[in-house]
């Protein structure tokens, strides 16, 4: 064999990078790896995959242009690999970067590179480790001609949906880490959904974890259908001995950062995502576990189930439903604005279409989505399909969170999608109230119209 014949490099053989690099061998392409450690190279030789002897030697055994994927972690690291190996690159060489990295690196990544002649792409995978061997969904950024060049290879390693890869190219720069780091901050708002329906059929409705995961296995096999509620309901079904495996993980939640990522950007936009942030809220407080113990202990935080009422489980899957929609059409939204404001070259329905299989969040209503959002030019809320559908549910979700509510059992992300939906639909809130307070205590101004210019008004003067 060419000592040049390699494919595509792989630098970061851990769970993730080991199973990309099995993936792409599967698919008749040839893949070279390397990593440090050299315990994760005997590994990835145990599985057939060559392993250079260092990262320049990698790069040599690559063919022209050179296809390098980095999956290591996020941050300093991936800059000390692209160091490295910029010195052994040619122009016109790709370096694609498939972590978790934050967009304004990626950029900043993305120009540095275009400045030394190599193309970069910034690769945001989903699936996990299951998805990075089977098939995962991607949502590539950076260089279009880069991505031409290893399209090929991306389509091959991607999950499909109605023949279609689970793969598509975003726009310039950073767009690919952009629209993954929002997919992370929906997938936490799904999750945080997912658990309060969870809590509220243990603690108000007397579920047995036996009992909830056979009505998640159900409700997957309907309109909620997808990868969290499949897990789920495969999670409450284990156990460990006699005790279910749920009650010997601790109770506290972590996150890498992606999630808060999402929630900043939002505010930087102006772009409300009151159930995401909710969510990310909610790890927070799981992460105060003595301060809760405490509180709990002194004040009797137990549930008062004499002001529950019994709630049909058919309420509860119209409240979950409504929940989840309102989740996704937030990031939609964030999705949305920051295409205009970044420049990006991605719709709405490009991006569900590549979330329909493979991802973490992909279900049966992300498909609903990318099928709502082909001709999309509005507010996802102004969608018909969208409106009516919540609509049509969310009275579910009101009677769900006022009944918790009442009993002292707290629903955030529920609650945080509610008022969501109800802020959206009035015409008047008590706003004008607060930008009159404005005014008065810093002379701010107001509006009389939403094309007015601003005036004041002489608040402490004597009126009439």
């Amino acid at each position: 064999m060419d000592k040049a014949s390699h494919n595509i490099g792989l630098v970061g053989l851990g769970v993730m990078g080991l199973n990309l690099a099995r993936n792409v061998a599967s698919n008749n392409f040839t893949v070279i790896g390397w990593d440090p450690q050299e315990e994760k190279r005997k590994l990835a030789e145990n599985y057939k995959i060559p392993c250079a002897s260092s990262i320049q030697d990698m790069v040599q055994q690559l063919e022209s242009p050179r296809k390098i994927l980095l999956m290591v972690p996020a941050g300093a690291v991936v800059d000390q690999v692209i160091k490295s190996i910029s010195p052994s690159l040619a122009p016109g060489d790709i370096i694609i970067d498939g972590g978790n990295s934050f967009f304004k690196e990626t950029d900043r990544r993305f120009h540095k590179s275009a400045a030394d002649g190599i193309h970069f792409l910034g690769l945001g995978i989903s699936g996990g480790h299951k998805g990075a061997l089977e098939g995962p969904a991607m949502m590539a950024g950076g260089d279009p001609e880069a991505y031409a060049q290893v399209k090929p290879i991306l389509d091959a390693l991607a999950a499909s949906y109605d023949s279609t890869p689970c793969v598509d190219f975003m726009g310039k720069s950073s767009s690919g880490h952009f629209v993954k780091m929002v997919h992370n901050g929906i997938e936490y708002g799904l999750m945080q959904v997912i658990a309060e329906a969870f809590d509220l059929l243990v603690e108000l409705e007397g579920y047995s974890y036996a009992q909830c995961a056979a009505l998640f296995q159900e409700w997957n096999n309907g309109r909620l259908q997808g990868y969290l509620m499949e897990i789920t309901a495969n999670i409450l079904a284990k156990s460990s001995g006699e005790r279910p495996i749920l009650d010997e993980i601790f109770d506290a939640a972590g996150q890498k950062g992606t999630g808060s990522w999402t929630a900043q950007n939002a505010l930087e936009l102006g772009v409300p995502v009151p159930g995401i942030d909710a969510a990310i809220r909610m790890r927070q407080i799981s992460g105060n576990w003595q301060v809760r113990k405490d509180l709990s202990n002194s004040i009797d935080g137990s549930i008062n189930y004499q002001n529950a009422s019994a709630i049909d489980v058919e309420l509860v899957e119209k409240a979950i439903y409504s929940a989840l929609l309102l989740v996704y059409i937030q990031g939609f939204h964030q999705l949305q604005v920051a295409s205009k404001e970044y420049g990006f070259s991605y719709t709405l329905a490009q991006v569900a279409k590549t979330w329909r299989n493979g991802c973490i969040i992909n279900s049966q209503m992300v498909r609903f989505l990318a099928d709502a959002f082909e001709s999309i030019k509005t507010h996802p809320l102004l969608v018909p399909t969208l409106g009516d559908q919540i609509r049509t549910d969310i009275e579910s979700l009101r009677f769900v969170v006022a009944n918790a509510a009442l009993s002292g059992l707290s629903l955030p992300c529920m609650s945080a999608n509610l008022w969501y939906w109800d802020a959206f639909t009035r015409a008047e809130l008590p706003t004008r109230l607060i930008q009159a307070q404005r005014d008065y205590f810093g002379g701010h101004g107001y509006q009389t119209g939403p094309a007015s210019d601003l005036t004041s008004f002489p608040w402490e003067e004597p009126t009439n």
